[in-house]
């Protein structure tokens, strides 16, 4: 029981973090939260590619879940290389 307490108390201290920065991201202009989702999709694509390569690598066998895992996150970064992702604002 107190291990699942201890869970609920770091899940509940993650999404306090999580809504503060939100917040404070709402009041930085629209130039930088456009650098900061170029990052964000960066890292997330290259987690991805990662992820999926060392699925693979781990398995030892052919895996095309791990090889669609591997091309989406190669996929994002290309497109966020490429300026696809970004939102175009009014």
């Amino acid at each position: 029981m107190g291990k699942g307490l201890l869970i609920l108390l770091a899940t509940f201290i993650v999404v306090a973090i999580l809504h503060v920065l939100s917040m404070k991201m709402a009041k930085i202009s629209e130039a930088k939260k456009s650098s900061y989702r170029k990052i964000f999709w960066y890292f997330y694509g290259i987690i991805f590619m990662l992820s999926g390569g060392i699925n693979y690598i781990e398995k030892g066998e052919y895996g095309w879940s791990f090889l669609i895992q591997f091309l989406c996150g190669l996929v994002m970064v290309i497109l966020n290389f490429l300026g696809k992702i970004e939102q175009k604002t009014n």
